[in-house]
């Protein structure tokens, strides 16, 4: 009996997952001025350019 009500439970939460993982962003969220750049479309605004500097760990 137990192994029905957590298969059931385990079925609707699947459901449930995969209908809200369609609900999309607002628009305000969406274009805000400092957003990350995942895929490097646009150059953004909020990336501070300059050197690389290596930290080494003194064991």
């Amino acid at each position: 009996m137990n192994t029905i009500i957590f298969g059931a439970l385990a079925i609707l939460s699947l459901f449930i997952f995969f209908n809200l993982g369609k609900v999309k962003a607002s628009r305000k969220q969406l274009d805000r001025s400092k957003r990350i750049n995942r895929f490097g479309n646009q150059k953004p605004n909020n990336i501070i350019e300059g050197e690389a500097e290596e930290i080494r760990k003194r064991w």
